[in-house]
């Protein structure tokens, strides 16, 4: 369930418990091939990572190519990585400003043969940029298991 925070911006936290090993999802959301199968909001979009830097400063691009023809160009730079428990990395639309990067954090709780998922995205600029990126985040998170 995606949970609206207050505070000094606008936040979403999001929590997911997946049936899989907390090495295995840390995984499926830094190797390449992984996120091709699951980082975008619906099955209408084929995904591309064209950049992948998995270390503290390094760069991500992500390319979510809509069946329609429209692509969508996130890309962002990695301030945490913590193999297996936690991920951090700043999260920008191709083509916006620098004063609309956000920032996103992703920890993984090792709960048995279970993995928790809490990820949350903050700094948003509005409601509606806020709420866009819950739906798009819950889209995602709902085809995860395809990276298995």
């Amino acid at each position: 369930m995606a949970l609206p925070k207050g505070g000094t911006g606008l936040s979403i936290e999001i929590r997911r418990t997946l049936p899989h090993p907390r090495e295995s999802v840390f995984t499926a959301w830094t190797d390449p091939r992984a996120l091709t199968r699951w980082f975008a909001p619906t099955d209408d979009y084929r995904v591309e990572v064209p950049v992948l830097e998995l270390r503290a400063g390094g760069r991500y691009t992500i390319e979510m190519h809509h069946s329609g023809g429209n692509v969508h160009r996130a890309t962002g730079s990695y301030r945490v990585v913590e193999r297996p428990g936690r991920l951090e990395f700043t999260w920008r639309w191709d083509g916006e400003s620098a004063e609309t990067e956000t920032l996103v954090t992703v920890e993984f709780h090792d709960r048995g043969p279970n993995t928790e998922l809490v990820l949350r995205h903050e700094r948003f600029t509005s409601e509606e940029a806020r709420d866009a990126h819950n739906q798009g985040w819950m889209g995602c998170l709902g085809r995860i298991e395809k990276a298995f």
